[in-house]
């Protein structure tokens, strides 16, 4: 609203409304009768601030008669001094405020000021304009109600614009409210300011039940909730960033965020997440991959039980034909033997694949022992140095998370040999409290700065598995020269027992 209420603007006023000590003089009667009313020669001060104004001010019998009338009235509603003098005042006023108007008056014969008071009113031309009055009663120089003054504010522009902003802020509301992903708005230390119906519905709970809380309370891990904080009052954006949420019910979601912060003056007026739920599209996911996996030691079973099987057969009748032709001097025992030294490769090959397509054994330590084979396969292959190191055995008892743990190291062992040239590399696994970290470090040409464009599919592959697993993924070089991926996964989500102390 338009105060218009300022000190120096109610001295204005004050003086405009006569008192006793200094009275309007009436002078010759108006049309209808009534005596006009005039501001006295002994006054003439009060009379060019009155006409120098920037608002409209005039004055008005009991009846409503128009008596006085300066340059701003003339200008804000289009009537000349000379035209709107003698006239009732409802003329200014626009059909459905009469009653308004009425009521008004009322107040002021019962000697209230009003003041401030903001309503419509009609120009010359027939627009209405919006305005902001203050009314006065008048007396004569023995306190007897004579009339009334109005000091009359355009406040047409503030109204637009003000009208505009309300739109707009209802629009924002509802764009809020209908949103289909989760909007949320926290304090910079991670108090709910706001939540809409699609945030709640993730979190499966009420406003009140949310708003006011800690958003701590619907993370199931505050540690990393405390870093999601810090890197936002960093003035770090976070863009699709996966983690989860617990709703009141107790149920994990997991969620993917996009969030910053709201600055104000040089500090943090409060934190903007956009939250999606993807635990659907994550179970999906998984079913895919686990799908593809059952495939795959399908295959690798069929390959091994049966193709290689058959190969061993036909090797051995081979090698058997092999002797009887040698015993015979037969010089077709040199082409039997080398179909056998062909038959033994085929076998050879069948297993490496087989090897290849099922690498985990469906058992607690499979994964340790599938690292173990794939740094001898990388020594025997590649002609470089490569160890796996785990001080205590890691069991498993979920062979697809062990299976996507694998595939991680495999696609970093490879990275470090074909776009890091490293003649070293050490694969680790772990188990730390109640975490299962899985590291690959080469002594290669080093990563540069990643940024997400940067980002190659081997590195996404790695990072989209590890989603899977609700486990992390970093690359980082080395102070002493290559490369280090790590791999850090929730023991909980992968199964995976406290190993003996």
């Amino acid at each position: 609203m338009t105060s218009g209420g300022s000190p120096g603007r109610a001295r204005l006023k004050d003086r405009v409304a006569p008192t006793a000590s200094a009275p309007l003089r009436l002078s010759a009667p108006t049309p209808t009768g009534e005596p006009a009313i005039t501001w006295g020669e002994t006054h003439p001060h009060l009379a060019a601030i009155v006409e120098d104004s920037n608002d409209a001010i005039f004055s008005r019998t009991l009846k409503g008669t128009i008596t006085t009338w300066n340059a701003a009235a003339a200008r804000i509603f289009g009537f000349h001094a000379e035209e709107i003098i003698g006239r009732p005042s409802r003329v200014l006023v626009p059909r459905g405020h009469r009653d308004q108007f009425r009521k008004l008056v009322a107040r002021i014969r019962r000697g209230e000021v009003v003041q401030h008071f903001e309503t419509e009113r009609l120009r010359k031309d027939g627009r209405r304009i919006h305005v902001s009055l203050t009314l006065s009663p008048i007396r004569d120089s023995a306190g007897r109600l004579t009339g009334f003054s109005t000091i009359a504010r355009d406040i047409t522009e503030q109204q637009r614009v003000r009208e505009a902003l309300e739109r707009r802020e209802r629009e924002l509301a509802d764009l809020f409210e209908e949103a289909s992903v989760g909007l949320l708005l926290t304090t910079r230390d991670g108090r709910i300011l706001r939540a809409n119906p699609a945030l709640l519905g993730i979190l499966e709970c009420k406003s009140d039940e949310c708003v006011g809380h800690a958003l701590a309370k619907f993370h199931p891990d505050p540690a990393v909730l405390s870093e999601l904080l810090k890197r936002l009052a960093g003035r770090e954006t976070l863009r699709n960033f996966q983690t989860a949420l617990r709703s009141r019910r107790g149920q994990v979601k997991e969620v993917l965020v996009d969030a910053s912060a709201f600055w104000e003056n040089g500090k943090v007026a409060h934190t903007r997440w956009f939250i999606r739920d993807i635990t659907r599209r994550k179970q999906l996911e998984r079913e895919v991959l686990a799908t593809s996996e059952r495939e795959r030691r399908a295959f690798s079973r069929e390959l091994h039980d049966s193709l290689g099987q058959q190969l061993s057969g036909i090797a051995y009748l081979s090698n058997v034909v092999r002797e009887r032709l040698a015993e015979q001097g037969l010089a077709e025992a040199y082409e039997v033997a080398r179909i056998s030294r062909l038959l033994k490769q085929a076998l050879e090959e069948t297993r490496r694949v087989s090897r290849g397509l099922s690498p985990v054994r469906p058992e607690p330590e499979g994964l340790g022992t599938a690292l173990n084979e794939l740094a001898a396969h990388t020594r025997g292959v590649f002609g470089i140095t490569c160890r796996f190191r785990c001080t205590r055995p890691v069991r498993l008892s979920d062979s697809e998370a062990a299976t996507h743990l694998y595939r991680i190291a495999q696609e970093a062992v490879n990275n470090a040999i074909r776009h890091g040239r490293a003649g070293r590399i050490t694969i680790g696994l772990n188990h730390r409290r109640g975490q299962i970290v899985l590291s690959i470090a080469d002594n290669g040409q080093g990563i540069g700065a990643l940024s997400p464009k940067r980002k190659g599919l081997g590195l996404r592959v790695m990072q989209y598995r590890a989603g899977l697993l609700q486990a992390t993924v970093s690359a980082r070089r080395r102070p002493t020269g290559g490369t280090e991926v790590r791999c850090v996964a929730p023991a909980s989500s992968l199964r995976a027992p406290e190993p003996p102390r």
